[in-house]
């Protein structure tokens, strides 16, 4: 059953005329339209399509049932539904039994050009029949209930003047999820087409929201477009479907149908690009986002028919750096935002200009202050040159640049495996001075934090290796030709033994500058080494541990000095002499040094040793003397050998003789 809108009120013009028969089927009541007629002129017959001016008379025939009498006859035209503020003009008739059996002629009269007030106090008095092809439309009620109902196609035409807004989309939008409505960002530009039979006196955009003042659109200096610009500054965001229109009046100040006029106010959206304002010339893409006020923000899809962003341009100082349009990082409709690809950047302070366009031409800026730095780069320039010693100390330092020229290294600490030993900030470079405790591979660290807060971290190994320690044992005088042993004891760090030990005995002769080494032993499990040597001269002895790759250092030990003595004999000395006699001696010395003085000395009595005489060594080795006793008694004698470069002093065995 089709729903009718409120009417003007309609005279009943015509009479009931009873017929002398009835129906006699069961197909309810039959409707015949028998003319229509207008101020458009026409002799009243019905034709498809015929034209209606004005005033409209109606004439049609019901031939009802008596099984099924009818109790109501509507007669309307309503408008075309092209525009807006349409309506409905009808006429009512009310049945009594009887008045249509067999069938009876009615007649309406309907007035097509008949207004409402549309729009509120800003409206217009819009005609309720709009313009254009329409049907005369009757509709026949019975009380089973049962309507019948019958149309014919009519064209209605009372002159007004028509108006078209060429920048609206198609009325598919809605469905397809198109952009609906004009759209207004600070201003609309609003552009309509109006024409009329009586001429167009004026085109007027009116709303029933006071947000939307009515206005006149300026007239064209030829041709139908009219124009005008809306101040939408002050309006809020949001879609205005059903709140505005556009109509055209007549030169006798009639109006026509209202056009609804949709238009979304767009006054753009925020973004924020998901960027430090300190960024690294590697980073080649941002993430951007962006927020539309409430009245706006709608997911997807149906922010389709609203708004969304469509693209994003990155500018660089003022110079485009990249574009990202709908299809290459995002979709049409996204909700989540943008990725822009920002290429590699220069060094220095710069300014990034975020702009993104949506749909509907509105912009949305902010401009991000940032400045591309680079890392600072440490260069060690002490600490590496060799292994550290346990127990020992070691200094670490490095330089620092940057690529960009301005970061340094604003803060920095240096740790070995974790344990810091030393901090400082700018202006003073990374140094620090590490006391080695344990054997073994340590990591050295810088970190260094530049004033933009980039972190480096440069890490480098360095090896801890043991200590020795070399101590050398050994006669500190031996007899020319006996056997003399030194001994090395080497221990590292910890008091370790250094089993396995290189250890070389080197040996300098009295008189000589140059170390030379006798024998290289390998120390035993208790770091020991042992080297037996021939005694043959005076000299000092060292003993030198070698480095052992890896596991620990070389050391030195102290210098020993070893004295030889001589073998001093006397072969077969005088036991008894006479007093005032000389007796012969013979002393033989080995080593011996042709001319080498040899004392022969006699004790005294308070237990000092005076010399007598003084032979020296002949070719032999031997040095012979006579010696005459001053006194009777008994002598106690000896032969020295005084010290030379080669032989310590040396003394023969004693002998005594009995002087008579």
């Amino acid at each position: 059953m089709r729903s009718l809108a409120v009417a003007a009120s309609a005279v009943m013009l015509c009479a009931v005329v009873p017929a002398s028969a009835a129906v006699a089927d069961d197909t309810g009541a039959v409707i015949t339209f028998d003319g229509i007629s207008s101020a458009a002129g026409g002799d009243g017959t019905v034709s498809a399509g015929q034209t209606i001016t004005g005033t409209t008379d109606v004439t049609f025939t019901v031939h009802a049932d008596p099984d099924d009498e009818p109790t109501a006859a509507v007669v309307s035209i309503t408008g075309s539904n092209m525009n807006q503020g349409t309506g409905t003009v009808k006429q009512r008739f009310d049945l009594n039994p009887g008045d249509c059996l067999p069938s009876c002629t009615l007649h309406a009269t309907l007035d097509t050009t008949a207004t409402q007030q549309f729009g509120g106090a800003n409206g217009v008095a819009a005609p309720l029949v709009s313009d254009g092809a329409t049907t005369v439309h009757i509709d026949v009620d019975s009380p089973r209930p049962r309507t019948v109902m019958a149309d014919t196609a009519v064209t209605v035409d009372n002159g007004r003047p028509v108006v078209t807004l060429p920048d609206l989309p198609g009325a598919d939008a809605w469905t397809d999820h198109k952009p609906v409505g004009l759209s207004a960002d600070a201003e609309l530009a609003l552009r309509a087409t109006a024409t009329g039979t009586n001429g167009v006196s004026r085109v007027r955009f009116f709303s029933h929201l006071r947000t939307w003042p009515a206005t006149d659109l300026t007239s064209p200096a030829s041709g139908a477009t009219w124009t005008t610009t809306l101040d939408t500054s002050a309006v809020p965001a949001g879609l205005y479907a059903g709140d505005l229109y556009v109509v055209a009046y007549d030169k006798d100040g009639l109006a026509g149908s209202p056009v609804r006029a949709d238009t979304l106010v767009d006054h753009g959206f925020t973004i924020t690009p998901k960027l430090d304002t300190v960024i690294r010339p590697v980073e080649t893409s941002v993430y951007v986002t962006y927020a539309y006020p409430s009245a706006l923000n709608k997911t997807f899809p149906a922010n389709l028919i609203y708004a969304y962003p469509v693209s994003t341009t990155v500018s660089l100082d003022g110079k485009a750096q990249a574009t990202t349009p709908v299809g290459a990082y995002t979709y049409e409709g996204n909700t989540n935002g943008f990725v822009a690809d920002l290429g590699q950047l220069p060094y220095g302070a710069h300014t990034l200009t975020f702009d993104s366009v949506d749909n509907r031409g509105a912009h949305g800026r902010v401009d991000l202050p940032v400045r591309v730095v680079s890392e600072v780069t440490p260069t060690w320039t002490d600490g590496f040159e060799d292994f550290v010693v346990a127990g020992g100390s070691r200094k670490f330092a490095a330089t620092t640049s940057a690529d960009d020229g301005v970061s340094r290294a604003e803060h920095w600490t240096l740790d070995v495996d974790g344990t810091t030993f030393a901090t400082g900030s700018y202006p003073a470079r990374p140094s620090g001075t590490w006391k080695a405790t344990t054997i073994g591979v340590h990591d050295v660290t810088l970190t260094i934090v530049s004033q933009y807060g980039d972190t480096t971290v440069s890490s480098w190994p360095v090896r801890v290796v043991a200590a020795t320690t070399t101590r050398l044992t050994g006669p500190a005088t031996s007899t020319y030709g006996s056997k003399a042993t030194f001994t090395a004891t080497v221990t590292q760090t910890g008091a370790k033994p250094a089993a396995g030990a290189k250890v070389a005995f080197q040996y300098k002769r009295t008189g000589t500058t140059a170390w030379k080494t006798q024998a290289t032993v390998t120390a035993d499990s208790t770091g020991k080494a042992t080297y037996t040597a021939t005694a043959k001269y005076n000299g000092v002895w060292r003993a030198v541990t070698a480095a052992k790759n890896l596991t620990w250092t070389s050391s030195t030990s102290k210098t020993l000095t070893s004295g030889v003595r001589a073998v001093l004999t006397v072969t077969k000395p005088a036991t008894t002499a006479v007093h005032g006699k000389p007796v012969s001696y013979t002393a033989h010395s080995s080593p011996y040094v042709q001319g080498t003085g040899m004392l022969f000395q006699a004790r005294q009595t308070n237990g000092t040793w005076a010399t007598l005489t003084r032979a020296t060594l002949s070719t032999s080795g031997s040095a012979t003397t006579k010696i005459t006793f001053s006194r009777k008694g008994t002598w106690t004698l000896r032969v020295y050998r005084p010290a030379t470069a080669g032989l310590v002093t040396t003394y023969s065995s004693t002998w005594t003789v009995k002087v008579g």
